[in-house]
């Protein structure tokens, strides 16, 4: 096995095209002192050792010296490790390793000096080898090691864990046996393979391969083979006899180069000792490789990754820098970027290139074309001019034209061009090498007119839109904004004239919007907020004050009463008329005295609620009206004037009756006017007297100027016109007084500018004016409510909002007109006010809720809410009974027996009830018993129970008389019974004493509380104590039983069969009180006794469980079923201890078991247990049961019973042989005894005493003797005879007995067989009550296991909690570190504070300081008109002052009376704010007129175009009829054309029918009449034009003299220009009467317009309706013609076809015929020649019958087609029948 020599290397084509590798050998020569040994024998000193096979001999132990290296003449007891690596020294001698006397663990290394493939391991042992080894190896110079190869005698035993079943894969560890055994004891070996042969691997030096790549290998001894010294004791005799001891070691293996290498050199610094056959471990690497394994590629040789040599591929590293480089190296990225083909990069590039390859030129280089890529001058510099190119001058370095690149072409900026880029593009200006761009063009092209060009290329000027501006044409003009591209470059800003205080941002047209005006044009409201309307501003007449005819406050003069004679004529009437007895007349006259009177007292004013119901039309404001009496008035104060400008002023009513009424208004101020707008017009005071129309508003005839900061009383009489005295039962309703403003006045109204003129003419044409007019206000156009919004922008500089946060539903209002969304019952703007009828304002709204039945309306009282009640009705809402009933509205009294007056309204449930009565009728209160009713006499009486209710021995809740037995029974507390005066069952005590109680038995739930000897009812004792339990309160369990009595559980769970018989009685066993054990029996355990104590059974026997007594070589263990015994046997064993053979075996179990029955001839598989001996089956016999038996024959197992005649012979053979046996045996028994079986020993031995007489005689020759003897022998052989034949009978007996014994075998034999199998049965059963009995007691384990899981959790759950790790413990620690730093950080915290109170006082004490000076200011400069206190106190100065607070904390600085500077600024900040809104709403007034007119020419020219609309409907109808004609003339014709094609009668009767049944809607007549009102109704719209330009003309004057009217009042202090003025308006007054005349008559004409469309639209609907009748059905009788039609032509179709069929149908029959008689013929013919041939051939009756029936068939066919001729529709029929004329035919003629 010694390897010196070398391999030759793997590869076989050498290092060229693929991998190569260097020789194999023992790494091991030239490695002597890298191997190394963990025990060594000698090394200290000569050690003993001794040799086991020579124990006998002289020289059985020997000496080991390892001390010098080893030496054949000098030191041959030397065995260090370095004498394996030689079998032999050079003398031919063995040398060896040795270890250490009695060392198991040793281990044997080999460190190498690079990486290593390790192939195979010998070993070859001197001694045994070891009982345990393994081998193993490390790849990183014995950083980590891993195991290759276990080997032991008993894997299992030696190397838990570690698989011993084969290799599956080269990877796999596992461990070998069959290198361990103890033979042979020297010269044994271990061989280890790497790589199994077993297991195919396509390349053993594929890099995958990690198995052999090794830089240490270890072989670790563990366990020496000891011949059985299994305890190896430490003596000295002992351990010389065992050690480690190895011939030879050899490790093959080669240089590890990676395939790149085929032979080694020294590593360098390792001395190479033996180098004709060392393995050496540096390779000499190929394919462009370095390192001491070819690891790595060359400098300058990575253009691929490093990678091991395969058989194909050598993978040679490689690199290509095109001659501009010495060096590259490897980058994985690149190799994987280029799709793993190239990952080299050079280093360093030359020549002025770069690249991966040096295959380009670096920037401001390109590419010669004219030169080759390794050319050094290839690269030139580029020619570009750095001011203009890109990159500071860098070209194309090479030419793609895909990517656009020619070299040394120019990069020019985006706006330079030129061969060099030295030049500007046109329009562009200003090279420049700082630009990015090169040449600037700033202009923007949002805002540039010329796009070619954009800028002149020497200025740089640019050329803007309309309305662009700036230098670059980047900005917008004022007023726009948004440069874009469109065609003016910026669009305008549209900021609402009202919402926006000034133009918009150009950036976003944002306008600068005014409060609570949101949106770019300042043009939506916010949220919340709304825009006012232009009749805002209107006062209520109920909240005016009224006054009376003569009042002076009114204006105008008071006209006289009318003639009170009146009364008097009456009066003086009334008594001639008591005179002349006329009592008619007089009761009529006093009825109109008393209505003269009562309308005397009529109050002069009074309001007028009126109720909002869905059903009317509200047509008023507010709550209601003011009720004025003819010549009575109002006074209006006005005070919230929010702009000073111009008003009309208008005036709301509603006529009682058809008479004129007429207005005397006066306006007054009450303070002098100071606003710029009105200061300067006179008068202050004006007067109108206006004439009230039959409509619901008068507006004044001239405005009026208002300004915010003055206050005004306007005072209104009103009176009837054209009369002179006034009379009282003339009353008018007085709505409300508005103020509108006159718009005109305002920014973006007023002027010439075309915007102001267009926002005029809209409030015109759009007739926004007029809707506030009238009352429900109309819905506003969207250009009213845009126009409104802005003047209320104006007005009230931003938008409002005023919404009662108790009465609105939300915070939101309507955008325009600003109405709140209202609770129920709740009403006005800000919904502010309880509606009419109701009350209660609040957060719910208003209410009365007065019930429908009992009050007399659904109003109530506004201030009370009391409700108008009906009679017997009462309460606030008329929703109660009167005192003393119930049950609203059918009221009825309260029923109380008498002893209350009052009862609950709605239940009726009596209140207050007396006499000791309570409850819904007043019944006896608990503790009293009677009749409660009055009138009954049996009254309430106290209880007896025993004593009166209230005392201190009462112990009843109630009573009751029983009237049968005529007793009180009490009805008592709990605890008391039966008169309350005795202790109820489970209660104790001395209830017949006074105060004395009866209180529950102190038992703890373990009596049973009904038996009343459960305890004793004076002391309370407990008696019966239930559950198990004991003692005087039932509190401890009874003796035998354990738990906790308090919870109900006291038990004790011993099992009867287990625990010993003195500790059970009555089938109860005691058990310990504290601990619940029971005393068990003996061996027996388990707390409740109910097992057997381990390896013990048969468990419930009275003395305790017994051994099992296993046996302990043939069982898995010493526990034993507990029932049955049954020990767990090994495998082989069987019986209840294990020492039988196992089932179906028999023998000796020490010995063998087997049975081995033949499945096929024996009856069970189970031998007999004693013999061995197989039941065999019938027929079949032998040991086995594997022969045929006796009468049978063949081959088993397919045994035939023999012929019955072997019964006859057998029987006679089986006697015969019977009767030799008994002979055997009586012949056998007489040699054994010497006695003939039926003779007597007295005739045997007198026979034998003649015997010995005769050879006497015969010996002694005396003849007469002789004779003498022999007739005497003659009469014993007679007698012999005799005695053979009594023998012969003795057999014949002893043959009957032998039958009889063996019917009786026989018999026996079944009888065991039954036994079998009954104990066969018996054991079956036994296993399954065995399997039974061992599930329970297994469930039995598991509870217990359970209950020992959880008394383990419990034990954790407390060590959780009490233990020292526990998260309470480590709480407890926690919160002692807590509380012990916060300890340590107490004292500075305390530092911290007093500090920063110190700090705090010092800052109170400036404050204070500076407080002081604050009020010293306060006082010196008079800011607030009063002296401050500085302790907030300023009780002494109403004016307050700095520090100053009144009693809700608030600051006090200032007010009405104090001369301060606050004061000062306040009330400027008011009048200023005044001024503003004067200004602001003087805008708005006169705007109103030019909108009507505008929106009434609107709607004019909106009506006539629908007139013209309608026209051109009507002409469409027109067209529509006449077509509709045409289709009906068409339509007769198609009738008439139908009439002539010769329709039947039905037909033509039916279509006659239809036509007369159509009737037109109207006649001629009718429609022209139709017609002819519509034309005139059009023409009547022809005056529409006139009246629009009349009445334009008269605004375009209007206009000129308003116009007029503000220049002149521009003039101010000009005295004619006020009379100018004065006329100008009276001018304009005139025309503005005239234009509403014209408008008036306009509207009439527009009126009778609309009813006339509409009725012509609506006859035009009907004519129209009627004529979609006609024409439908028209349709449905042409769809019915057409359907006659269409029947018509079927009919005749059908005829056509009968008539064929027919036709078809009669020919057919024809030709069927003649078929038919020519079959008859030809059957006649073929009768002819079946009689001519008799009865010869048996088939030709056959051949008849069959004739017959087919002539018979034929028949019945002809039959049916001459029926089938009748019907029309059978043509298939005939056909058919005529294909099975001819199928039959032809079997004719086949016959």
């Amino acid at each position: 096995l010694s390897v010196f020599g070398q391999e030759l290397p793997s590869g076989p084509h050498g290092c060229t095209e693929g991998s190569c590798y260097p020789a194999t050998g023992n790494l091991l020569i030239g490695r002597a002192v890298n191997l190394s040994a963990s025990s060594t024998c000698g090394l200290d000193g000569p050690e003993h050792y001794c040799i086991v096979s020579h124990l006998q001999g002289s020289d059985k132990c020997f000496e080991c010296n390892s001390q010098h290296h080893y030496d054949p003449y000098r030191h041959r007891n030397s065995h260090r490790i370095q004498n394996v690596i030689y079998l032999m020294d050079h003398n031919g001698e063995n040398t060896w390793w040795q270890s250490v006397n009695g060392e198991e663990n040793v281990s044997i290394r080999l460190n190498l000096e690079a990486e290593f493939h390790f192939t195979h391991l010998i070993m070859k042992f001197k001694t045994f080898r070891p009982a345990a080894m393994m081998i193993e190896r490390s790849a990183d110079f014995g950083r980590t090691w891993r195991p290759y190869r276990y080997f032991a005698s008993n894997c299992t035993k030696s190397f838990q864990g570690i698989p011993s079943d084969g290799l599956n894969h080269i990877n796999d560890v596992i461990c070998e046996e069959r290198y361990s055994d103890i033979e042979p004891s020297t010269n044994g070996e271990v061989i280890y393979k790497v790589l199994d042969p077993a297991i195919h691997v396509k390349d053993p030096y594929s890099f995958d391969i990690q198995l052999l790549r090794i830089t240490n290998l270890r072989i670790n001894f563990t366990k020496l083979n000891t011949l059985g010294d299994d305890l190896l004791d430490r003596r000295f005799d002992v351990l010389q006899k065992y050690y480690y001891a190895l011939y030879e070691l050899v490790v093959r293996g080669s240089c590890f180069c990676y395939g790149h290498a085929s032979e080694c050199a020294p590593v360098p610094g390792v001395d190479a000792r033996e180098k004709s056959m060392q393995i050496h471990g540096r390779c000499v690497c190929n394919h462009n490789t370095e390192g001491l394994n070819c690891e790595r590629c060359k400098d300058f040789h990575n253009d691929l990754p490093w990678s091991p040599a395969e058989a194909e591929n050598s993978h040679t590293c490689r690199c290509n820098c095109n001659g501009h480089s010495n060096q590259c190296h490897f980058d994985m990225a690149v190799y994987l970027a280029t799709g793993n083909i190239s990952g080299g990069v050079c280093d360093d590039c030359l020549h002025n290139m770069m690249g991966r390859n040096c295959e380009m030129c670096k920037p401001f280089y390109h590419q010669d074309p004219l030169r080759d890529i390794r050319d050094p001058q290839v690269c030139v510099a580029c020619d570009c001019d750095p001011v203009g190119s890109l990159e500071g001058g860098v070209c194309d370095s090479h030419t793609d034209l895909d990517m656009g690149m020619i070299t040394g072409q120019c990069r020019c900026k985006n706006n330079v061009k030129g061969m060099r880029c030295d030049d500007c593009k046109e329009g562009y200006y200003g090279l420049s090498q700082n630009d990015p761009l090169g040449c600037q063009c700033n202009c923007d092209p949002r805002g540039i007119i010329m796009m070619g060009a954009p800028c002149d290329q020497i200025s740089g000027d640019c050329s803007c839109k309309r309305y662009v501006t700036g230098r670059y044409c980047n900005q917008c003009l004022p007023e726009y904004w948004g440069l874009s591209n469109d065609l003016t470059g910026c669009r305008p800003c549209d900021c609402d004239f009202g919402g926006a205080f000034n133009n918009c941002m150009m950036e976003n047209g944002q306008c600068d919007c005014r409060r609570h005006l949101i949106g770019r044009q300042c043009s939506e409201v916010q949220p919340g907020y709304f825009c006012a309307p232009l009749d805002y501003y209107k006062y209520e007449a109920e909240e005016a004050t009224g006054h009376s005819p003569d009042d002076s406050a009114l204006p105008g003069k008071v006209r006289p009463q009318a003639e009170t004679d009146c009364v008097q004529h009456l009066n003086n009437q009334l008594r001639r008329h008591r005179r002349h007895r006329r009592i008619t007349n007089s009761q009529q006259h006093r009825a109109a005295l008393r209505r003269i009177r009562q309308l005397q007292q009529t109050p002069d004013v009074r309001t007028v609620y009126r109720e909002h119901t869905p059903s009317h039309m509200v047509s008023w404001t507010g709550p209601g009206f003011a009720r004025v009496k003819d010549g009575a008035g109002l006074v209006f104060t006005i005070d919230n004037i929010p702009y000073a400008m111009e008003y009309n002023i208008m005036i709301r009513y509603e006529p009682e009756s058809t008479e004129d009424w007429e207005a005397i208004v006066s306006i007054t101020s009450v303070m002098l006017p100071s606003s710029l707008r009105c200061g300067n017009l006179l008068p202050t005071e004006q007067l109108y007297t206006v004439t009230l129309p039959h409509r619901n508003y008068i507006q004044m005839p001239r405005p009026f100027c208002f300004e915010p900061s003055n206050r005004y009383v306007v005072s209104i009489r009103f009176q009837r016109h054209g009369v002179s005295h006034r009379h009282l039962t003339a009353f008018i309703l007085v709505d409300s007084l508005v103020l509108i403003p006159n718009y005109t006045e305002l920014p973006g109204f007023q002027g010439s500018d075309p915007v102001a003129e267009q926002h005029r003419e809209e409030m015109i044409r759009y007739m926004c004016l007029d809707s506030f007019m009238i009352t429900p206000m109309p819905a506003l156009a969207e250009m009213c409510a845009k126009l409104i919004c802005s003047i209320s922008a104006l007005i009230h500089d931003g938008a409002l909002c005023q919404c009662d946060p108790q009465g609105s539903r939300s915070g939101e209002c309507d955008k325009v007109g600003g109405q709140c969304h209202c609770k129920a019952n709740v009403m006005g703007q800000r919904c502010d006010q309880c509606a009419p009828g109701t009350y209660g304002f609040g957060v719910n709204g208003c209410t009365c809720d007065c019930h429908p039945e009992g009050s007399l309306s659904h109003q109530c009282d506004p201030v009370t809410g009391q409700c108008h009640c009906r009679q017997g009705a009462t309460g606030r809402q008329c929703s109660d009974c009167q005192p003393g009933q119930w049950g609203f509205p059918s009221c009825s009294p309260c029923q109380c027996n008498g002893h209350a007056d009052l009862c609950d309204p709605h239940t009726g449930e009596c209140r207050d009830c007396r006499d000791y009565t309570t409850g819904h009728l007043c019944e006896c209160v608990d503790g009293f018993f009677g009749n409660p009713v009055l009138v009954s006499g049996e009254h309430c009486r106290p209880c007896p129970c025993p004593g009166n209710p209230g005392s201190d021995h009462f112990n009843g809740h109630s009573c009751e008389a029983d009237p049968t037995s005529n007793q009180i029974i009490c009805i008592c507390k709990q605890g008391y019974a039966p008169r309350c005066d005795q202790c109820a069952p489970g209660y104790y005590g001395n209830p017949k004493q006074p105060g004395g109680q009866c209180l529950p038995c102190q038992c703890n739930g373990n009596i049973d509380t009904q038996d009343p000897n459960s305890c004793d009812p004076r002391t309370g004792q407990c008696l019966k104590c239930l559950y198990h339990t004991d003692g005087a309160s039932c509190a401890h369990c009874q003796h035998g039983y354990y738990g906790n009595a308090l919870a109900h559980d006291c038990r004790c769970t011993c099992v009867t069969a287990g625990t010993i018989k003195s500790a059970c009685s009555d089938g109860q066993c005691h058990c310990d009180r504290q601990a619940g054990a029971c005393p068990c029996r003996e061996n027996v355990a388990g707390h409740n006794c109910d097992q057997c104590a381990p390896n013990h059974w048969n468990y419930g026997q009275d003395e305790g469980c017994e051994p099992c007594s296993c046996d302990p070589q043939h069982t898995l263990g010493s526990h034993c079923n507990m029932f049955t015994g049954q020990c767990h046997c090994r495998p082989g064993f069987g019986g209840r201890q294990c020492t039988e053979c196992e089932q179906f075996h028999w023998g000796d179990p020490r010995v063998q078991c087997q049975c081995n029955c033949h499945p096929l001839g024996s009856e069970m598989a189970q031998c007999d247990r004693a013999t061995g001996a197989c039941e065999c089956r019938e027929g079949a016999a032998g040991k086995r049961c594997d022969e045929c038996a006796r009468g049978f024959t063949g081959t088993f197992p397919s045994c035939v019973q023999c012929h019955p005649c072997f019964q006859l012979w057998d029987d006679a053979i089986c006697q015969i042989k019977r009767d030799m046996d008994h002979i055997q045996y009586v012949i056998q028994k007489i040699l054994e005894s010497g006695v003939t079986p039926g003779v007597g020993d007295t005739r045997i031995k007198e026979l034998e005493r003649k015997l010995k007489q005769i050879q006497d005689l015969i010996s002694s020759k005396d003849s007469d003797r002789v004779h003498q003897l022999i007739g005497q022998s003659i009469d014993d052989l007679a007698e012999i005879a005799l005695t053979d034949g009594r023998l012969m009978g003795i057999a014949r007996e002893l043959n009957t007995t032998s039958a009889e014994e063996e019917a009786l075998r026989n018999t026996l034999t079944d009888l065991e067989t039954e036994l079998r199998d009954i104990n066969t049965t018996v054991a079956l059963k036994q296993s399954l009550l065995d399997n039974y009995l061992t599930s329970g007691f297994k469930q039995f384990e598991k509870v217990k296991n359970y209950y020992q899981q959880s008394v383990e959790a419990e034990q954790k759950c407390n060590a959780s909690v009490s233990g020292p790790s526990s998260p309470v413990q480590q709480s407890k620690e926690t919160r002692a570190v807590t509380e012990e730093l916060l300890d340590l950080s107490k004292d500075k915290f305390l530092r911290a504070l007093a500090a920063q109170n110190k700090s705090l006082n010092e800052l109170q004490q400036k404050t204070h300081d500076l407080d002081k000076k604050v009020h010293h200011l306060s006082n010196k400069f008079q800011v607030c008109g009063g002296h401050s206190s500085a302790d907030g106190n300023c009780t002494d100065s109403q004016c307050g002052g700095a520090g100053c607070r009144d009693n809700q904390g608030n600051r006090v600085c200032g007010g009405e009376g104090c001369n301060g500077t606050v004061s000062a600024s306040v009330a400027a900040l008011n009048h200023a704010r005044n001024v503003t809104h004067s200004l602001t709403a003087a805008n708005e007034e006169l705007q109103n007129v030019a909108k009507k007119f505008q929106d009434i020419a609107a709607l004019t020219q909106d009506v006539k175009n629908q007139a013209m609309k309608t026209l051109e409907k009507a002409q469409k109808k027109k067209d529509h009829f006449e077509n509709n004609n045409k289709k009906l003339k068409d339509f007769i014709k198609k009738i008439r054309d139908f009439l002539t094609e010769g329709a039947d009668p039905e037909s033509i009767e039916k279509v006659a029918l239809q036509v007369l049944s159509i009737s037109l809607p109207f006649n001629k007549t009718t429609i022209d009449k139709m017609i002819m009102q519509i034309k005139d109704s059009l023409s009547n719209l022809t005056n529409v034009e006139g009246i629009v330009n009349q009445t334009s003309q008269h605004i375009s004057t209007a206009k000129e003299l308003l116009e007029k009217a503000k220049d002149a009042m521009r003039a101010e202090g000009v005295k004619d220009a006020a009379n100018n003025t004065k006329q100008a308006l009276d001018v304009s007054e005139t025309a503005i009467e005239k234009a509403r005349a014209a408008l008036t008559e306009a509207t009439n004409n527009l009126n009778s317009t609309r009813n006339a469309t509409a009725e012509v639209e609506e006859r035009l609907k009907q004519l129209e309706e009627k004529q979609m009748d006609v024409m439908m059905r028209l349709t449905n009788l042409s769809m019915g013609v057409e359907a006659l039609r269409n029947k018509t032509e079927q009919n005749r179709q059908m005829a056509r076809d009968a008539k064929a069929q027919a036709d078809n149908a009669t020919h057919v029959a024809t030709s069927l015929q003649q078929s038919l008689n020519d079959t008859e013929k030809r059957y006649h013919e073929l009768q002819m020649k079946i009689d001519s041939l008799g009865g010869e051939s048996g088939g030709l009756m056959n051949i008849n019958q069959r004739a017959m029936d087919i002539k018979k068939e034929a028949e019945d066919l002809l039959n049916k087609a001459s029926k089938g001729m009748d019907q029309l529709k059978l043509e298939k029929k005939f056909k058919s029948n005529e294909q099975r004329m001819q199928r039959q035919r032809t079997d004719l003629d086949q016959l």
